[in-house]
């Protein structure tokens, strides 16, 4: 069944007694045109495996399945998965799973991440699979709330999240989603994500637990000039956390989002000489 007109999943919703969840961010695609955009940004090709988070009722899942050689697709919604399996049975190549993506294992080999995402889920789900993940995917097309999109693909102003995924890949913006391609239409504004993964991370994975420290720390008090929200976030004396700033050779006056890459690697490396000395 191909579920992409508006009337036609209306119809289809009410006669298999099925709402969408707004506690689960279900706002299922109903648009043609954008379903086109986001399997074209997904460069696919007859030997990807694919990982969709929040299948749904499989419309998304159905399309990939026809261009690439695997798709795992992830659902949460017990109350919906029975009818996707059923939507689904005829295409051999796509592994359903009703699970919550937070618990979910990456794959081990090289996979692209393609999904509509519950908006509520966005950080939680580019944490774990390009920040937490030792694999992290080749590729991302993610459909996601448009101020989101904006923040992470920003060219100065970085916030935590921009740093989780910019550390590993450069993402781009393709195209401003309208809430009527939705159904139910979300109270915002989308944006189609597209995220190219680097060839070698900024940081090395071994030093992300100790960068995230510092930058956590940065970010304690976002609306403060950097001296101060670094020296609360720390559990140091503030005279160690203006030491570091100073021996970095960064301007403290700035607040956590002006920094660059580079500030934080730098504040880095200053913090691990400071506490070890």
């Amino acid at each position: 069944m191909k579920i992409i007109d508006r009337f036609e999943l209306e119809d289809f919703l009410r006669k298999n007694k099925i709402k969408p969840s707004h506690a689960l961010g279900q706002n299922f695609l109903v648009d043609s045109e954008v379903l086109t955009k986001i399997l074209e940004a997904g460069e696919l090709n007859a030997n990807d495996e694919i990982v969709e988070v929040g299948a749904g009722l499989g419309v998304l899942t159905r399309e990939l399945s026809t261009r690439v050689k695997k798709v795992i697709a992830l659902e949460f919604d017990a109350k919906i998965f029975p009818t996707l399996q059923e939507n689904l049975k005829k295409y051999e190549n796509v592994e359903l799973q009703n699970i919550d993506v937070r618990k979910f294992t990456p794959p081990s080999n090289s996979y692209k991440l393609i999904a509509n995402i519950p908006y509520y889920l966005t950080s939680p789900i580019l944490r774990k699979f390009f920040t937490e993940s030792s694999n992290p995917p080749q590729l991302a097309v993610l459909l996601v709330q448009k101020e989101v999109a904006e923040r992470i693909c920003e060219p100065k102003k970085l916030s935590v999240l921009a740093l989780e995924v910019r550390i590993f890949a450069n993402p781009e913006i393709i195209e401003i989603v309208k809430p009527e391609s939705f159904l139910p239409p979300p109270k915002v504004d989308s944006a189609i994500l597209k995220i190219s993964l680097n060839k070698k991370p900024t940081v090395a994975r071994a030093d992300l637990p100790d960068f995230f420290k510092i930058v956590h720390a940065g970010f304690h008090s976002p609306r403060k000039k950097i001296r101060g929200s670094f020296a609360s976030g720390l559990p140091f004396p503030k005279k160690i956390a203006h030491e570091i700033l100073e021996k970095a050779e960064v301007d403290s006056n700035l607040r956590a989002e002006d920094f660059e890459i580079s500030d934080w690697k730098n504040i880095l490396d200053v913090y691990r000489k400071v506490i070890l000395k």
